[in-house]
Parts: structure tokens; sequence; C-alpha cells
């Protein structure tokens, strides 16, 4: 067990921040303790999805760890106070708790992305961790509709990567997550369409600037505009009157 992680809240959300290794460690420690639990990440659009909707801040509150996910969101935790804040973000978070889960030899079901990523997976997967036990269903799913629910079951994972997106897979999580019985499961968010790579990632020297964000909203204009360009000014607004009431 590595060094526990540092929380601050934010929002009235809890997050959690450490060293990756770390992140994965209190996470599997969870999982081998706890009923089934989940991981949760928090970009600002998240934490004002939480703020209008209270049943997501309330489920927010039950996870085991929150990780901090973004620029926006690191600078806003170090205004309101938080200290010895690490850089990171969601996606290396999960790409190391698989990672460590397929070397301890466990079991994966990965839910979301597109009918294409869900394919592609397995195939990648094995050639990352040769042998690994997993299982791919695509994300184009009702969430009240419980047929992958009885897949998941007869597959007994240790692990479920749930990639359906926000609010789905918080809905998904708030309805399934006791019946489906896995010690485990992940909120990724594009995680998922990133592995496959049917998504295309920053490559690394944005990612070293801070600029991820730039090339998702670059990449996926129609979809991510109104987040970024109406929904940054809400959060820092939120987060200066945060601050000042600290303060």
């Amino acid at each position: 067990m590595g060094a526990a992680p540092r929380t601050h809240r934010l929002l009235s959300v809890r997050l959690h921040n450490a060293a990756y290794d770390d992140l994965v460690a209190a996470a599997h420690a969870v999982a081998a303790d706890s009923p089934p639990s989940f991981t949760a990440y928090a970009h600002f659009h998240i934490l004002l999805e939480a703020r209008n909707r209270p049943w997501l801040r309330d489920l927010l509150g039950d996870a085991a760890l929150v990780v901090a996910d973004g620029v926006a969101v690191r600078a806003a935790a170090r205004l309101t106070g938080a200290r010895g804040w690490v850089n990171g973000n969601a996606t290396d978070f999960h790409h190391r708790l698989l990672e460590r889960t397929l070397a301890q030899g466990r079991r994966v079901y990965l839910l979301g992305g597109s009918p294409a990523a869900a394919a592609a997976l397995p195939a990648i997967l094995d050639r990352a961790a040769p042998g690994c036990v997993v299982r791919t269903h695509h994300g184009q799913i009702d969430v009240a509709d419980d047929t992958v629910l009885a897949d998941i079951r007869a597959f007994a994972p240790d692990l479920l990567l749930l990639g359906l997106g926000t609010p789905l897979q918080f809905e998904w999580i708030a309805r399934y997550l006791r019946t489906a019985g896995v010690p485990l499961t992940a909120a990724t968010g594009n995680f998922l369409e990133f592995l496959a790579r049917t998504r295309a990632r920053a490559p690394r020297w944005m990612r070293a600037l801070r600029l991820e964000w730039l090339h998702r909203l670059v990449h996926e204009p129609s979809r991510l505009w109104r987040r970024y360009l109406l929904g940054l000014p809400r959060f820092a607004a939120a987060v200066a009157r945060e601050w000042w009431t600290r303060a």
C-alpha cells in the first residue's frame, strides 16, 4: 500500500490526489476490503454537473476515489487551499489501473465506447498482457436495459471499466453498482476510445504543456465548444465564490 492520497473539497466534491501508483494502490485496497466500490474522475464539467444534479453530487460523495482531472481543476484546487497537489490526469490514472490489474491476472470487463472500439480492445489488450482475461461491450446501450448487467455478472470481473460518458456512466453506477457485484468499477469517460485508438489522444508535447484540452476542442468542436467556452467561465465564477467564502 502506497502513501494515502491527499484530499481536498472543491465545489462540494471531495477530490483525491497522489502519484499514480499510490492512487492505484488505494483503489485496489478498497476493492479488496469493501463492498462493491467505484472510482470517478472530476474535470470542471463534472463538477459543474454535480452542482446542478444533487444525485450526482451525492453519488460522487460515495466514491472510493475521485481523481482530479484537468488544468482547470488543478488550478482551482490550489487556489482554494490544496497543498502538495501532484499533476496528473484521469486517462493516465486509468492506464495504470488497468495495467496493474491485468498484471495481477485479474479479470476485466470494459463497457463503453463505440462498437469499433469494443471490437478492437481484446486484441490490443492481449498484445499488452498476453493471456489476459477480458470481455468488452460497446457503450451504445440504454441504461435502463439490464441485459449487459447479466453478461457482467456471468463474467464475474474483478474490475469494470465503464466509459459511457457523463451523466450516463454515473446513472449506471447509481442503478447497478451493488447488483453487478464487481469489486471495483471505474468511471472512465473517453478512456476506452483512447485505448482502442479509435479516438486520437493529444501528442506527448501537448500533454507536457497541459494542452490536452485544446487538442480535444480542435478535434471535437461541435461537441465540446459549449462545454469549454461557456462552461469554463461558469466554473471560474463558482470557484471564485468558493475562494472568497474561504478567504
